[in-house]
């Protein structure tokens, strides 16, 4: 009985855990895998932050729209690069000239890391937004809206064009009537006015 036990354990024995060969086929199925989804996921996770970037901008400047018809008053939306991020803040309009200090103590507030505001010195679709001469670096751009919440002037007209640091995919939002139409687009989309 005891001969009959070691045999039926040592037979098991044999049978447990995987060989080296199945380990490595198992490994390149996985690399080779990997290798064909990664760029897809990258191109989803950077069309999802240029999405999170387009939608936080509209609704940016629809407050600073809100904003104007509730308190009667000047209000602006104010957006800008930095070497890491693009930022946007909702503030009053300024009454006076200002300097760079008053433009650095805005509540400035992160966009998504890895997404930035296309100059308007790029090629189409560029931000054509009204860009403030007065500050030198960063560039600032600007929309102001009135006491009705239509924009101040003409020059408030414009898009503000996003695009991933890592793709060419670009996106918009675009103030387009002066009654205060505010509306997203995508590629080439953001060339109509």
């Amino acid at each position: 009985m005891g001969a009959y036990r070691k045999r039926k354990r040592l037979r098991h024995h044999g049978i447990l855990g995987f060989t080296l060969l199945e380990i490595l086929v198992v490994m390149i199925s996985i690399g080779i895998l990997a290798a064909i989804a990664a760029p897809s996921w990258l191109s989803f996770v950077n069309n999802q932050r240029l999405n999170s970037v387009q939608s936080i901008a509209l609704s940016t400047l629809r407050i600073a729209q809100s904003n104007a018809k509730r308190t009667q008053s000047m209000w602006q939306a104010t957006f800008r690069n930095t070497t890491r991020f693009a930022q946007y803040a909702v503030h009053q309009s300024p009454t006076t000239s200002t300097d760079a200090a008053y433009w650095n103590n805005l509540p400035w507030q992160n966009f998504e890391e890895g997404v930035r505001i296309v100059d308007n010195s790029e090629p189409e679709p560029r931000t054509t937004l009204t860009k403030l001469t007065a500050i030198p670096e960063p560039d600032v751009y600007r929309v102001q809206f009135k006491h009705q919440g239509n924009p101040n002037g003409l020059g408030e007209l414009g898009r503000l064009t996003f695009v991933s640091r890592a793709g060419d995919r670009k996106k918009c939002v675009i103030v387009s009537t002066v009654l205060g139409s505010i509306r997203q687009a995508e590629g080439t989309e953001c060339n109509q006015a």
